[in-house]
Protein backbone atom coordinates (compact mmCIF):
# COMPACT_ATOMS: atom_id res chain seq x y z
CA UNK A 1 0.00 0.00 0.00
CA UNK A 2 1.17 3.34 -1.14
CA UNK A 3 0.92 6.63 1.09
CA UNK A 4 1.69 10.15 0.30
CA UNK A 5 3.82 11.08 2.77
CA UNK A 6 2.95 15.03 2.54
CA UNK A 7 -0.37 14.14 4.09
CA UNK A 8 0.52 11.12 5.91
CA UNK A 9 2.25 11.04 9.30
CA UNK A 10 4.42 7.71 8.24
CA UNK A 11 8.02 8.01 8.71
CA UNK A 12 10.88 5.10 7.93
CA UNK A 13 10.87 4.60 12.00
CA UNK A 14 7.60 6.15 13.02
CA UNK A 15 4.16 6.26 12.41
CA UNK A 16 0.38 7.70 13.91
CA UNK A 17 -1.14 4.77 15.32
CA UNK A 18 -4.01 5.02 12.91
CA UNK A 19 -1.73 3.00 10.71
CA UNK A 20 -0.79 0.13 12.81
CA UNK A 21 -1.44 -2.58 11.13
CA UNK A 22 -1.19 -1.07 7.16
CA UNK A 23 3.19 -0.86 7.42
CA UNK A 24 5.72 -2.68 9.34
CA UNK A 25 9.09 -2.20 11.06
CA UNK A 26 8.82 1.02 12.65
CA UNK A 27 6.98 2.45 15.79
CA UNK A 28 3.30 3.37 16.61
CA UNK A 29 2.67 6.76 18.57
CA UNK A 30 -1.07 8.04 19.62
CA UNK A 31 0.25 11.76 18.82
CA UNK A 32 -0.22 15.21 21.34
CA UNK A 33 -2.08 18.40 20.23
CA UNK A 34 -0.32 21.32 20.09
CA UNK A 35 -1.73 24.88 19.15
CA UNK A 36 0.40 27.28 17.19
CA UNK A 37 1.06 30.38 19.19
CA UNK A 38 3.77 32.57 16.78
CA UNK A 39 2.35 34.82 13.73
CA UNK A 40 3.13 31.71 12.47
CA UNK A 41 5.18 28.67 12.18
CA UNK A 42 7.17 27.09 8.97
CA UNK A 43 7.10 23.66 7.76
CA UNK A 44 9.67 21.74 6.54
CA UNK A 45 9.89 18.46 4.91
CA UNK A 46 12.82 17.66 6.74
CA UNK A 47 13.86 18.52 10.50
CA UNK A 48 17.78 19.47 9.24
CA UNK A 49 17.55 21.17 5.61
CA UNK A 50 15.11 23.93 6.05
CA UNK A 51 12.99 23.01 2.92
CA UNK A 52 9.83 24.84 2.91
CA UNK A 53 6.86 23.51 2.63
CA UNK A 54 4.19 24.88 4.12
CA UNK A 55 3.45 27.51 6.87
CA UNK A 56 1.14 26.82 10.18
CA UNK A 57 -1.37 29.76 10.95
CA UNK A 58 -1.78 31.33 14.49
CA UNK A 59 -3.90 29.34 16.42
CA UNK A 60 -3.89 26.10 14.19
CA UNK A 61 -4.03 22.72 15.79
CA UNK A 62 -0.43 20.12 15.07
CA UNK A 63 -0.49 16.79 15.98
CA UNK A 64 2.97 16.08 17.01
CA UNK A 65 4.15 12.13 17.10
CA UNK A 66 8.13 12.93 17.68
CA UNK A 67 10.45 16.23 19.38
CA UNK A 68 14.04 16.06 18.79
CA UNK A 69 16.58 18.45 18.52
CA UNK A 70 14.14 21.36 18.95
CA UNK A 71 11.90 20.05 16.29
CA UNK A 72 8.18 18.80 16.23
CA UNK A 73 7.32 16.31 13.59
CA UNK A 74 3.35 15.83 13.31
CA UNK A 75 0.30 16.94 11.14
CA UNK A 76 -1.45 19.96 10.87
CA UNK A 77 -5.18 19.22 11.86
CA UNK A 78 -6.82 21.97 9.39
CA UNK A 79 -5.28 20.55 6.14
CA UNK A 80 -3.36 17.44 7.22
CA UNK A 81 -0.03 18.18 5.92
CA UNK A 82 2.93 16.87 7.57
CA UNK A 83 6.26 17.55 8.09
CA UNK A 84 8.86 19.80 10.96
CA UNK A 85 8.45 22.83 12.82
CA UNK A 86 10.17 24.60 15.55
CA UNK A 87 8.72 23.34 18.67
CA UNK A 88 9.38 26.86 20.23
CA UNK A 89 6.35 27.97 18.38
CA UNK A 90 4.00 25.49 19.41
CA UNK A 91 2.22 24.95 22.83
CA UNK A 92 1.18 21.77 24.10
CA UNK A 93 -2.69 22.61 24.58
CA UNK A 94 -5.97 22.78 23.13
CA UNK A 95 -7.04 26.26 22.70
CA UNK A 96 -10.56 26.36 21.09
CA UNK A 97 -10.93 29.39 18.80
CA UNK A 98 -13.85 31.55 18.54
CA UNK A 99 -12.80 33.86 16.13
CA UNK A 100 -10.39 34.25 12.95
CA UNK A 101 -8.74 37.11 11.05
CA UNK A 102 -10.76 38.66 8.14
CA UNK A 103 -8.45 40.94 7.09
CA UNK A 104 -5.19 40.54 5.45
CA UNK A 105 -2.94 41.62 8.79
CA UNK A 106 -4.32 42.64 12.09
CA UNK A 107 -2.17 44.38 14.39
CA UNK A 108 -1.44 43.17 17.90
CA UNK A 109 -1.17 46.31 20.55
CA UNK A 110 0.08 45.70 24.31
CA UNK A 111 -3.26 48.01 25.68
CA UNK A 112 -6.29 49.08 23.39
CA UNK A 113 -4.99 52.01 21.66
CA UNK A 114 -3.60 52.50 17.71
CA UNK A 115 -1.00 54.65 19.17
CA UNK A 116 0.92 52.24 20.76
CA UNK A 117 3.38 50.43 18.79
CA UNK A 118 2.19 47.10 17.59
CA UNK A 119 3.72 43.63 19.32
CA UNK A 120 3.13 41.57 16.40
CA UNK A 121 0.82 40.95 13.79
CA UNK A 122 -1.74 38.02 12.90
CA UNK A 123 -2.59 37.20 9.13
CA UNK A 124 -5.39 36.35 7.39
CA UNK A 125 -7.43 33.18 8.46
CA UNK A 126 -5.25 33.05 11.89
CA UNK A 127 -7.77 31.24 14.65
CA UNK A 128 -8.30 33.21 17.93
CA UNK A 129 -9.85 32.72 21.04
CA UNK A 130 -11.48 36.21 22.51
CA UNK A 131 -11.65 36.97 26.30
CA UNK A 132 -12.95 40.90 26.49
CA UNK A 133 -13.64 43.86 24.92
CA UNK A 134 -12.85 47.25 25.21
CA UNK A 135 -14.30 50.21 22.78
CA UNK A 136 -13.07 48.72 19.40
CA UNK A 137 -10.54 46.22 20.76
CA UNK A 138 -10.46 42.35 21.42
CA UNK A 139 -8.34 40.66 23.79
CA UNK A 140 -6.68 37.94 22.82
CA UNK A 141 -5.12 35.94 26.19
CA UNK A 142 -1.28 35.74 26.20
CA UNK A 143 -0.86 38.11 23.02
CA UNK A 144 -2.60 41.58 23.01
CA UNK A 145 -5.31 43.89 21.35
CA UNK A 146 -6.62 43.49 17.81
CA UNK A 147 -8.36 45.82 15.80
CA UNK A 148 -12.47 43.84 16.53
CA UNK A 149 -13.28 44.89 12.82
CA UNK A 150 -10.04 42.82 11.57
CA UNK A 151 -12.06 39.61 13.10
CA UNK A 152 -14.94 37.90 12.57
CA UNK A 153 -16.68 34.95 14.72
CA UNK A 154 -15.41 31.71 13.48
CA UNK A 155 -18.44 30.14 11.96
CA UNK A 156 -19.15 33.39 9.33
CA UNK A 157 -18.94 31.49 6.29
CA UNK A 158 -20.58 34.34 4.29
CA UNK A 159 -17.81 36.60 3.98
CA UNK A 160 -17.30 38.24 0.19
CA UNK A 161 -14.75 35.81 -1.94
CA UNK A 162 -13.90 39.06 -4.29
CA UNK A 163 -13.36 41.19 -0.94
CA UNK A 164 -10.75 38.61 0.60
CA UNK A 165 -9.11 38.04 -2.57
CA UNK A 166 -7.95 41.38 -3.73
CA UNK A 167 -6.43 41.87 -0.06
CA UNK A 168 -3.95 39.74 -1.44
CA UNK A 169 -2.89 41.70 -4.46
CA UNK A 170 0.85 42.67 -4.34
CA UNK A 171 1.49 40.05 -1.28
CA UNK A 172 4.96 38.66 -2.32
CA UNK A 173 5.11 35.39 -4.00
CA UNK A 174 6.73 32.88 -1.05
CA UNK A 175 7.41 28.93 -1.72
CA UNK A 176 5.34 27.25 0.79
CA UNK A 177 3.59 30.43 1.76
CA UNK A 178 -0.02 31.06 3.75
CA UNK A 179 1.20 33.80 5.84
CA UNK A 180 0.13 37.51 4.73
CA UNK A 181 3.81 38.50 4.19
CA UNK A 182 4.49 35.93 1.65
CA UNK A 183 2.01 32.85 -0.64
CA UNK A 184 1.93 30.63 -2.72
CA UNK A 185 -0.39 29.61 -5.51
CA UNK A 186 -2.03 26.47 -3.85
CA UNK A 187 -1.73 28.41 -0.46
CA UNK A 188 -3.84 31.35 -1.83
CA UNK A 189 -6.30 29.44 -2.77
CA UNK A 190 -6.28 26.97 0.26
CA UNK A 191 -6.94 30.61 2.66
CA UNK A 192 -9.51 32.30 0.64
CA UNK A 193 -11.18 29.04 0.83
CA UNK A 194 -10.48 27.92 4.70
CA UNK A 195 -12.20 31.36 5.27
CA UNK A 196 -15.65 30.60 3.84
CA UNK A 197 -16.05 27.07 5.34
CA UNK A 198 -13.91 24.83 2.71
CA UNK A 199 -10.78 22.78 3.45
CA UNK A 200 -9.60 22.32 0.44
CA UNK A 201 -5.64 20.23 0.57
CA UNK A 202 -2.36 22.33 0.64
CA UNK A 203 -0.88 21.77 -2.90
CA UNK A 204 -1.87 22.61 -6.52
CA UNK A 205 -2.13 18.65 -7.30
CA UNK A 206 -3.61 17.66 -4.14
CA UNK A 207 -6.48 20.44 -4.70
CA UNK A 208 -7.14 19.62 -8.54
CA UNK A 209 -7.68 15.88 -7.52
CA UNK A 210 -9.99 17.04 -4.85
CA UNK A 211 -12.62 17.95 -7.46
CA UNK A 212 -14.10 15.60 -10.38
CA UNK A 213 -16.24 18.45 -12.49
CA UNK A 214 -14.52 19.54 -14.76
CA UNK A 215 -16.59 22.74 -16.25
CA UNK A 216 -15.67 24.86 -19.65
CA UNK A 217 -13.55 28.26 -20.05
CA UNK A 218 -16.42 29.79 -21.41
CA UNK A 219 -18.82 29.41 -18.16
CA UNK A 220 -15.94 30.76 -15.72
CA UNK A 221 -17.70 32.59 -12.49
CA UNK A 222 -15.83 33.68 -9.44
CA UNK A 223 -14.40 31.18 -7.48
CA UNK A 224 -13.44 28.68 -9.91
CA UNK A 225 -10.29 27.08 -10.01
CA UNK A 226 -7.96 27.17 -12.96
CA UNK A 227 -5.66 24.24 -12.95
CA UNK A 228 -2.47 24.27 -14.90
CA UNK A 229 0.00 21.35 -14.00
CA UNK A 230 2.08 22.94 -10.68
CA UNK A 231 0.16 25.96 -10.96
CA UNK A 232 -3.73 27.12 -9.42
CA UNK A 233 -5.75 30.39 -10.18
CA UNK A 234 -8.81 32.00 -9.00
CA UNK A 235 -11.12 33.25 -11.70
CA UNK A 236 -12.62 36.67 -10.34
CA UNK A 237 -15.09 36.81 -13.53
CA UNK A 238 -15.52 35.16 -16.84
CA UNK A 239 -12.24 37.04 -18.31
CA UNK A 240 -9.64 37.80 -15.00
CA UNK A 241 -8.05 36.09 -12.49
CA UNK A 242 -6.24 36.09 -9.61
CA UNK A 243 -2.83 33.79 -8.40
CA UNK A 244 0.25 34.21 -6.47
CA UNK A 245 2.90 33.18 -9.19
CA UNK A 246 6.49 33.08 -9.22
CA UNK A 247 6.52 35.34 -12.77
CA UNK A 248 5.24 38.37 -10.94
CA UNK A 249 6.79 37.24 -7.61
CA UNK A 250 3.42 38.45 -6.05
CA UNK A 251 -0.19 38.59 -6.37
CA UNK A 252 -1.55 39.29 -9.29
CA UNK A 253 -4.58 40.09 -11.54
CA UNK A 254 -4.31 39.15 -14.86
CA UNK A 255 -6.37 38.34 -17.56
CA UNK A 256 -7.18 34.40 -18.24
CA UNK A 257 -6.07 34.69 -22.24
CA UNK A 258 -2.31 36.88 -21.30
CA UNK A 259 -1.82 34.27 -18.31
CA UNK A 260 -2.64 31.06 -20.57
CA UNK A 261 0.11 32.13 -22.93
CA UNK A 262 2.78 32.75 -20.67
CA UNK A 263 1.63 29.87 -18.52
CA UNK A 264 0.84 27.50 -21.03
CA UNK A 265 4.21 27.35 -22.47
CA UNK A 266 5.96 26.98 -18.88
CA UNK A 267 3.54 24.20 -17.62
CA UNK A 268 1.22 23.18 -20.75
CA UNK A 269 -2.06 23.86 -21.02
CA UNK A 270 -5.44 24.10 -18.39
CA UNK A 271 -5.59 20.76 -16.80
CA UNK A 272 -8.97 20.74 -15.45
CA UNK A 273 -11.25 24.07 -14.20
CA UNK A 274 -13.24 23.23 -11.26
CA UNK A 275 -16.53 24.95 -9.49
CA UNK A 276 -16.47 24.87 -5.49
CA UNK A 277 -19.17 27.32 -5.10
Amino acid sequence: MKFDKRITPIRNDLASKDYAGLIRNCSFVKGDLYTVRSTYSPLYSEKKQKNLISQLLFGEYFKVFDLSEGMAWGQCTRDKYVGYTPIQNLIKKKIIPTYKVRSLRTFIYRSPSIKMDPLNYLSFNSLVKISKRKSNFSYIPSLGWSISNNLTQLNNNTLDLYDMAIQYLQTPYLWGGRDSMGIDCSGLVQNLFQSIGINLPRDTDLQEEYFSNNIQESKLKIGDLIFWKGHVAMALDNKNIIHANAFHMKTQIESLKNAKKRINKEYGEISKICRII
